[in-house]
């Protein structure tokens, strides 16, 4: 780095620019008092308070930029740690059928498809909605009345097969309408990573590690391939 010479008369402004400009680089806060010490008039010398001010600076400039070098290194660790854990888990959860939160459903070529839903306080009449991938309504079926709670839903044979988005609306006592909230349910045959994030593939559908919601018991397969 070059430095400017320094004279006599400009000691104390060279030297509180010196402070100012100190950003944590030691070689350069030594090159700055070194050219400093050197140019300076021996009949009057800087101030000591002055230079006991700049290296008090310096050493909690330097203090912060260490704290802020550990913080960072255990943020780095923590998030490959994170990372390991939630790739472990992916990588277990293969076979497995599990619970996320999303609106996705697959319609099989035999059989009904099941939902999971979370229907508010007192319930009332179901209505189901299913949408295409580009927003297209493909079907609605009245399901009938559905309690409150968290439940499975099998949905009616007849309809259509594919992948779809599906809507679920409720409406309670005097025509109230009752809050639902929708998950996407299926058993994971893949894993990949997308934009940054560990992806569960359920046969055509995709749901995010983070939207992870319920991993359902290993002996709940047999219940779910017969339908129930």
């Amino acid at each position: 780095m070059a430095v400017d010479p320094v004279t006599s008369g400009s000691i104390p402004r060279q030297s509180q620019t010196a402070a100012q400009q100190l950003s944590g680089n030691f070689d350069t806060f030594l090159t700055l008092l070194t050219t400093q010490l050197k140019n300076q008039d021996p009949m009057n010398p800087s101030d000591s308070s002055q230079l006991a001010a700049q290296l008090a600076q310096f050493t909690t400039v330097e203090q912060l930029s260490q704290l802020n070098e550990a913080v960072t290194s255990q943020e780095l660790s923590l998030r490959e740690a994170t990372l390991l854990s939630k790739t472990s888990l992916s990588a277990a959860l293969i076979g497995r059928r599990v619970i996320a939160e999303g609106n996705q459903v697959n319609i099989p070529t035999t059989g009904p498809a099941q939902i999971r839903i979370e229907v508010g306080t007192g319930g009332g009449q179901a209505k189901l909605r299913l949408l295409d991938s580009g927003g297209r309504e493909v079907a609605t079926r009245d399901l009938g009345v559905v309690p409150a709670g968290r439940q499975t839903l099998t949905l009616p044979a007849d309809l259509p097969a594919g992948t779809y988005r599906y809507e679920i609306t409720v409406t309670g006592a005097k025509d109230t309408k009752v809050a639902v909230a929708t998950f996407t349910r299926g058993i994971v045959d893949g894993v990949s990573f997308k934009n940054g994030q560990i992806v569960l593939r359920i046969g055509s559908m995709e749901i995010a590690l983070d939207d992870l919601a319920e991993i359902e018991p290993e002996s709940a397969l047999a219940s779910f391939a017969a339908g129930d």
